[in-house]
């Protein structure tokens, strides 16, 4: 590759080349030690494993954008740096894209078979899957991808398994009937959290039970009418006087009669639960389809009455409301209650509805036999590994979100009705109905003997299998002790990049089973584990959300989505990195917008035709004898006593822009390392140094070779090496092209990616010429502004007037060189006093004036003036008009006439500084 660069920056030429080069040379991949490895020079992180039906969006590519920039700044600063990819096989997703698909033919998975239907998901996932990771490829992300895995991958089925049986044997799996979300529209289990609540507006209703012995009635509230299908008891508050004298007693349960039959009758009972203050009083208990009256339930043993089938219909045969949908048959008790005289009143009452995350149905509470993990001890071990410091969180607030909520888990319930994802690896006997749990299918029955065995049919929740991923796509179980050299080298994790939507799906679903399951592995040393090293990571960092330029929430329904893609293919993908490191900070949300991405690729563009500028300067010092064979070396010149202020202002500059980067990266602080970088790179770099450095690059005729010349060149060099060095985390296409054309195809190493990043100590403090220089920049934009408010010709030179200390005044005189080029000052005149009048302009440091009078043409501007004057009492007219049609006013929002107020106010103001301005010139 040569110094020849296109004229035009053109990322989508660059960036599909680069991609894949990264990923054809796998220069991020990190072989596993030989032998035990406690270097702590590493930094690990895993991937926030993405759906394998999943497409990158915006909230996926902030992730990406900040761990990619987190791994490349730790592997360039020489640790150790693996960053391991993945997909999750999303049980629930998966099953549905594929069921759709199958419908789409006119199929359906029951007609497939289990095994037919699985192996139809698996040939989906080897075509469809993973399209997200080809995202992140394209996209340059600096993972390790000979580590990449599938969390149905052998190796991380076998350890799944492995971590089933294990919690089986210790007593911390168990099986029983219990009220779970129910998710009617695909037929499975959801957990708590895979529930969203919202408010909507209902109705309550007052129902009349008639005691048995016909000595009167009961009214009983509820929400859910269809329900007292399946009642078993009336509850009312103990010391609730006004049913004392019917607890005991037994109503009879409206419109459950089967076949014609008599009612049902139930026993009213006192429990606690029943709040006096809650509709009347008394409510009906309905074990089997509410998660409070199965409590009660247990407490008084009732019997489990269930009244709904898996797609919630009633399930009542010889019932007249037998298979009828749960809200029809809703709508029909109303109206048979209301019919018998039983239904007292209906009134409206706020609802939280709980709405499955996966399909967007009302869940339906159901009782039904599930696999469970008993949480304690496991979370006790969680909380104490945050507790005492073991993990920290960023921002610091999630921590005490975290505890609320592992201080009030319940016992997690792990199995879905579903046939894809990790099969239970549990048989059932026919004969005796024990259960036998092994790592290996049983042929026998371990009580009976019986060779008659049913596997379990229920799957794995996908988190499960994800909620293990730090240790066993290390290798774990491995060995016996569960040591592997890829656990000795890498575990635990330095850090986890995640969102706050899946703190508790997944975050400490991780740490629980980490600290659990790692505390029965050995360090590599021998010695046994404790908890600070049993944790899955030592730092959680929560980003935010990333909302549309409005600050709203992006959203389908809303169509203001951005797909990243069309985003990256319109700007470049080092564009759209740093618009989203930009305005990324602990606990704030983004704003995206196209308007700030469309300024970044303005940035790309400037550093392109710097390194064109630079490029060139070497090539014209190539010609003019200059030996430049090492300037390319990354390494700071020795500087000489004559070097140029603004070259030793410059290293002084990137020795502190180094430390503030490294700072800002520590901490989390993007924006504030991107806006550091930025800074430098076109403010200090291009709007500054290269236009003063201009002033030394003179290789032609008449020009003999000297040092200072060199020095300059190499400085030069040095600075913009070691700027890409710095950019190279935030924009690593455009800074990797830069790179290999600055070596012209001779570079030190494959990729700018494993060079070292610059550090401060790199380049030499000089605070004494960061700050003369930026005296110097203060005088030269204050003559600037002077300068354009006089109207001086922007060519042509103009004296200065000068009043300031000796420091400034020597600062001057010996930089004369600088302000002649940057602001265009013909000569400084040094004043002993104080400046004063039109034209001046004074700071803490000097008072400085342009000496210009403008000559000006008064035919031409009176010309011009009186064409100005004509054209702003149109617009005078125009808007008093307006103003004075009371028509108009009265209709017109507030604003309206307000904005045409203020742009009436400001025309009449332009008006009369544009007639004072005509009558001041001299006559004719």
């Amino acid at each position: 590759m040569s110094h020849e660069l296109p004229k035009a920056y053109d990322p989508s030429v660059i960036e599909e080349r680069w991609a894949e080069y990264w990923v054809r040379e796998h220069l991020f991949d990190v072989a596993t030690p030989k032998g035990t490895n406690t270097d702590p020079q590493k930094f690990t992180m895993l991937l926030p494993p993405p759906n394998v039906t999943g497409r990158l969006h915006m909230g996926h590519m902030l992730n990406q954008t900040e761990m990619d920039i987190l791994t490349r700044w730790h592997r360039m600063r020489g640790e150790t740096a693996v960053w391991v990819p993945g997909t999750d096989h999303a049980g629930i997703a998966t099953q549905m894209m594929v069921e759709r698909q199958l419908k789409s033919e006119g199929k359906n998975r029951q007609q497939l078979g289990r095994e037919a239907f699985v192996e139809r998901v698996w040939e989906w996932k080897d075509v469809y899957g993973g399209a997200i990771l080809d995202q992140m490829k394209r996209l340059g992300a600096s993972v390790d991808w000979s580590r990449e895995y599938f969390t149905m991958d052998d190796r991380l089925s076998v350890a799944v398994k492995e971590c089933f049986v294990r919690l089986w044997e210790q007593g911390l799996i168990y099986r029983g009937a219990y009220i779970v979300n129910w998710d009617p529209a695909i037929q499975t289990a959801v957990s708590d959290l895979e529930v969203e609540h919202e408010e909507r507006m209902g109705k309550i209703y007052h129902v009349r039970y008639p005691l048995a012995d016909g000595t009167g009635s009961i009214v009983v509230a509820t929400t859910r009418p269809e329900t007292m299908l399946g009642d078993v008891a009336v509850a009312v508050n103990p010391d609730d006087e006004r049913y004392k004298a019917v607890v005991g007693k037994m109503v009879r349960l409206p419109l459950s009669g089967v076949n014609n039959g008599p009612d049902r009758e139930i026993p009213i009972l006192a429990d606690d639960w029943a709040k006096p203050e809650f509709g009347t009083g008394a409510v009906k208990v309905t074990p089997a389809h509410d998660p409070n009256d199965f409590v009660i339930g247990q407490r008084h043993g009732l019997p489990n009455l269930s009244i709904l089938d898996e797609h919630a219909n009633v399930s009542l045969p010889g019932s007249a409301y037998d298979g009828m949908e749960r809200y029809a048959a809703r709508e029909k008790i109303v109206e048979d209650l209301k019919e018998h005289g039983l239904l007292v009143d209906v009134k409206d009452h706020a609802l939280s509805i709980g709405l499955s995350q996966r399909s967007g149905v009302v869940v339906e509470p159901r009782l039904s036999q599930q696999w469970f993990v008993k949480i304690q001890p496991l979370a006790d071990k969680a909380i104490a590994a945050v507790r005492d410091g073991h993990i920290r969180f960023t921002p610091e607030m999630y921590a005490k979100t975290y505890f609320e909520w592992m201080n009030n888990i319940h016992d997690w319930c792990i199995s879905r009705q579903l046939w894809w994802g990790h099969r239970i690896p549990a048989w059932h006997c026919a004969k005796c109905g024990e259960v036998t749990v092994a790592r290996e299918t049983p042929t026998t029955c371990r009580k009976c003997h019986s060779a008659d065995l049913t596997q379990e049919t229920d799957v794995l929740d996908t988190w499960f299998s994800s909620g293990l991923l730090p240790f066993t796509t290390f290798g774990w179980p491995g060995t016996d002790s569960g040591l592997t050299a890829d656990l000795a080298a890498f575990y635990p994790t330095q850090l986890l990049v995640t969102g706050f939507d899946i703190l508790f799906f997944w975050v400490a679903r991780m740490i629980m089973l980490g600290c659990h399951f790692m505390l029965d592995v050995p360090m590599p040393d021998g010695s046994a584990r404790t908890l600070a090293d049993a944790v899955p990571f030592r730092e959680v960092y929560i980003h935010a959300l990333v909302r549309d330029a409005e600050r709203q929430k992006m959203s389908k329904t809303k169509g203001n989505v951005l797909d990243p893609i069309e985003v990256v293919e319109k700007y470049g993908t080092d564009a759209v990195r740093f618009t989203l490191a930009s305005m990324a900070s602990p606990g704030t949300d983004i704003a995206f917008s196209e308007g700030r991405t469309e300024g970044y690729r303005a940035f790309a563009n400037k550093i392109w035709n710097a390194a064109r500028f630079l490029f060139m300067q070497v090539d014209r010092a190539r010609e003019a004898g200059y030996n430049v064979s090492m300037l390319a070396s990354g390494a700071a010149p020795a500087l000489p006593d004559e070097t140029p202020l603004e070259t030793r202002w410059i290293f002084g500059r990137l020795n502190a822009v180094c430390a503030e980067v490294d700072r800002a990266l520590a901490d989390y602080r993007f924006d504030e390392a991107a806006a550091a970088v930025y800074q430098f790179f076109w403010g200090e770099f291009c709007d500054w140094y290269l236009e003063l450095v201009k002033l030394r690059l003179e290789f032609g005729e008449g020009h003999e070779k000297n040092a200072a010349t060199a020095v300059s060149l190499a400085s030069l060099v040095a600075v913009f090496e070691a700027a890409l060095r710095l950019l190279s985390p935030f924009m690593p296409f455009l800074t990797e092209e830069l790179w290999h054309a600055l070596y012209e195809g001779k570079a030190p190493a494959k990729s700018i990616a494993l060079t070292r990043y610059p550090r401060a100590e790199d380049f030499a403090a000089d605070e004494a010429s960061v700050a003369a220089m930026t005296t110097l920049q203060e005088l030269i934009v204050t003559v600037r502004a002077l300068r354009k408010e006089l109207g001086v010709p922007e060519k042509e030179a103009a004296p200065i007037q000068l009043h300031a200390d000796n420091r400034v005044i020597a600062l001057a005189d010996a930089n004369a060189d600088m302000l002649a080029k940057m602001a265009r000052v013909a000569s400084v005149e040094f004043a002993s006093e104080p400046l004063t009048g039109a034209g001046t302009r004074s700071t803490v440091n000097f008072d400085v004036a342009v000496v210009y009078e403008r000559q000006i043409d008064v035919a031409a501007e009176r010309e011009r003036l009186t064409k100005e004057l004509a054209k702003l009492e149109k617009g005078l007219t125009a808007a008093e008009k307006q103003l004075g049609n009371e028509a108009f006013m009265a209709k017109a929002p507030a604003h309206i006439v307000e904005g045409l107020r203020k742009q009436s106010a400001e025309t009449k103001m332009l008006h009369e500084k544009a007639r004072a301005a005509l009558e001041a010139l001299p006559s004719a």
